[in-house]
């Protein structure tokens, strides 16, 4: 079944009424703004745990690599929380080996945390995009601003990109923000980059807090894709469209031509 096709027959399965809501919403978007990894992307919570084995491996750690994965997301929740009175912006780079010398600590293990962190800077450097990013950007690319935002540094984002042949107007990370999803600045940074007003801006993610609560507190349109049926935390508010792939959201952003 051919593009077309799989997006008629999705159609065919939402009611009108609900179709026609969404696109009078999504009306007045004039730029289409995709987060990297997760949604553009192909890089998930199983690659990382992958990668973390490959970490382990190389350097002669025991551990469990789902474990460590785990351990490494809680040092950075823990690390932001004892710094939320006073914040302080820091490269993934540096953030990642602080992470992993918590963990290597807190499990008693010698690793090197510097050569941890370079490791994962090359894995999102060389992650493949989605097969249907490539379709869905072709697409939108004549009718819409294209924009990227993610919390990245700008070396291994910006290798990933032109990896994988992806070029779009504007390209925001974190690092170039000096903020982090969910911050809402890092979102008004891009409606600034881009000249627009928040509210004309569709921003497409994967993760509900960093891709939906943020670019909501921010004023911006969001299209939340659930390829894996999670449910919403109670924090975030809804999203304008609730997707299960990048190219379900083209029936939705069809223009109006005079």
């Amino acid at each position: 079944m051919d593009t077309e096709s799989r997006q008629t027959a999705t159609l065919g399965r939402r009611s009108a009424p609900r179709l026609a809501a969404a696109r009078l919403i999504l009306a007045d978007v004039e730029a289409v703004a995709l987060d990297a990894y997760g949604t553009l992307i192909n890089f998930t919570d199983s690659d990382f745990i992958v990668t973390m084995a490959e970490i382990c491996d190389r350097q002669g750690l025991q551990a469990d690599a789902a474990d460590l994965w785990y351990r490494f997301l809680r040092a950075a929740y823990l690390m932001r929380a004892e710094n939320h009175h006073q914040p302080v912006f820091k490269h993934y780079g540096t953030a990642w080996a602080d992470q992993f010398q918590r963990v290597f600590r807190r499990l008693h293990l010698d690793g090197d945390s510097w050569a941890a962190s370079h490791y994962l800077n090359g894995k999102l450097s060389a992650a493949p995009a989605f097969e249907e990013a490539y379709a869905v950007i072709d697409a939108l690319r004549p009718h819409y601003r294209l924009a990227v935002l993610s919390n990245s540094d700008n070396d291994f984002l910006t290798a990933c990109l032109r990896r994988n042949g992806l070029h779009f107007d504007t390209v925001v990370t974190s690092e170039l923000a000096q903020a982090l999803k969910p911050d809402p600045a890092i979102f008004l940074h891009l409606a600034h980059r881009m000249d627009m007003p928040p509210e004309r801006i569709l921003y497409v993610g994967d993760n509900p807090v960093p891709d939906v609560l943020g670019p909501r507190q921010a004023g911006l349109k969001v299209a939340w894709i659930n390829r894996s049926g999670r449910r919403r935390p109670r924090r975030v508010p809804p999203p304008d469209l609730r997707l299960r792939s990048l190219s379900e959201m083209l029936p939705f952003l069809e223009r109006r031509h005079d």
